[in-house]
């Protein structure tokens, strides 16, 4: 035992056998308020340093340095009876899934339910426990080294506030989204949360990284095709290497790799390979030593590539043009004006990166209909009703004008 303050007990575990214990008992509560320290400075995946979760007036500490088995901790993730708590969830499941191999069933994400709420899109832990509890928590330890070891009095104390509140603040919450009739709208989101968390390690996700790629949309159907495996290339290798994915190779070069490979093909010839491209002159801004270093990886990439066809590739859109802006901006006040009369957060019912999937999926191709209809999978189900039947006259008029 640590401290005991307000009435809360404080415990650090850093032993299986105490850890087993624990997650026994939690399989028998309802909810567990949690959160994770990390570092990420030079490591594709997220070093887990502390893992706090509150139950009850309990806090726990616990020490994944010393921590061997987290077998326990799934079967708790895995119940239906257990929601847990998260503030802006998003690293930590990707954390989970990194660290332990699986993520919670049933999550209540308290920045999410604040954004339903109006109370802010992206409002802090801090904010929103002032805005709730009018109970000031102090932050002078965001910025330490959550792996060194022993941990301070100081940064014990900080962990823990990070987990004291949320139960609370779920409770006053959870009860206004019931009230409004959001609360079916925010479990959906909270599974799509979820999902997407899954989704970022599975590999068929990293088949579309190259659409991420800086410039791609200026790419040849050919020089598309080299980029996506390419991009897959580093998307595997990162992982494996557990290095940054612009350690690897950067975007920039990536792109230069697929475009000169490309206009090589061009050119009349029957294949590429690094060497000839080096032989010919090009490639003379990357790093030598990376192209010695991955050169049969890199080749591979470019022979599977140079035998496929990057017109079946879903094309990465471009800067939109001026009557594509107006459409953005016309779907947008679509979206607050559905967002006021509902009483909503805007940015819930349809962000920017959200209405652009719908434009792209629109206008990029991706649907034998011109109706407006598609509805790309950024925006979750339960927006459909809400937004479609406008977007698709707004779709319309844009069509007419042009």
């Amino acid at each position: 035992m640590i401290a005991s303050e307000i009435g809360t007990t404080i415990e650090f575990i850093d032993n299986d056998e105490a850890f087993t214990l624990l997650c026994a008992n939690w399989l028998k509560v309802a909810s567990l308020a949690v959160d994770t320290e990390f570092m990420r400075t030079n490591t594709f995946y997220a070093k887990l340093g502390l893992l706090q979760v509150g139950e009850g007036n309990n806090v726990y500490l616990i020490d994944p340095l010393k921590i061997n088995d987290w077998t326990p901790l799934k079967s708790v993730c895995e119940s239906d009876s257990v929601e847990f708590i998260f503030h802006s969830c998003s690293e930590d499941l990707s954390v989970f899934l990194s660290q332990f191999g699986f993520v919670p069933r049933r999550i209540f994400d308290t920045q999410l339910a604040a954004a339903f709420l109006g109370i802010g899109a992206n409002i802090s832990y801090a904010g929103l426990v002032s805005h709730c509890l009018d109970i000031e928590v102090d932050k002078d330890a965001t910025r330490t080294d959550w792996l060194q070891r022993p941990l301070t009095d100081a940064q014990l104390s900080y962990a823990s506030a990070d987990v004291l509140y949320l139960n609370q603040i779920r409770e006053l919450l959870g009860q206004e989204l019931v009230q409004r009739s959001f609360d079916k709208w925010f479990a959906e989101e909270c599974s799509s949360l979820i999902a997407s968390a899954i989704s970022i390690e599975c590999e068929d996700s990293w088949l579309l990284a190259y659409r991420n790629v800086s410039n791609a949309w200026r790419l040849d159907d050919r020089g598309l095709a080299i980029l996506r495996e390419l991009a897959l290339w580093r998307e595997k290798t990162a992982r494996s290497r557990n290095k940054p994915r612009n350690w690897i190779v950067k975007d920039a070069e990536l792109y230069d790799i697929a475009n000169t490979a490309s206009a090589y093909l061009r050119s009349g010839a029957s294949e590429v390979s690094c060497r000839l491209l080096r032989k010919e002159g090009v490639l003379k801004e990357l790093d030598s030593q990376f192209i010695l270093r991955n050169e049969e990886s890199l080749d591979a990439c470019l022979s599977m590539a140079a035998n496929r066809d990057g017109q079946l590739l879903s094309r990465p859109s471009g800067p939109l043009s001026k009557e594509q802006r107006s459409l953005l901006k016309k779907l947008q006040i679509s979206v607050e004006s559905h967002a006021n009369s509902l009483s909503i957060g805007a940015e819930v019912l349809g962000k920017k990166r959200q209405l652009l999937a719908y434009l792209e999926c629109n206008l990029g191709g991706l649907t034998d209909k011109n109706d407006g209809s598609c509805w790309p999978p950024e925006l979750s189900p339960w927006k459909k009703a809400i937004l479609l039947p406008e977007f698709q006259r707004i779709y319309s008029k844009h069509l007419s004008s042009n």
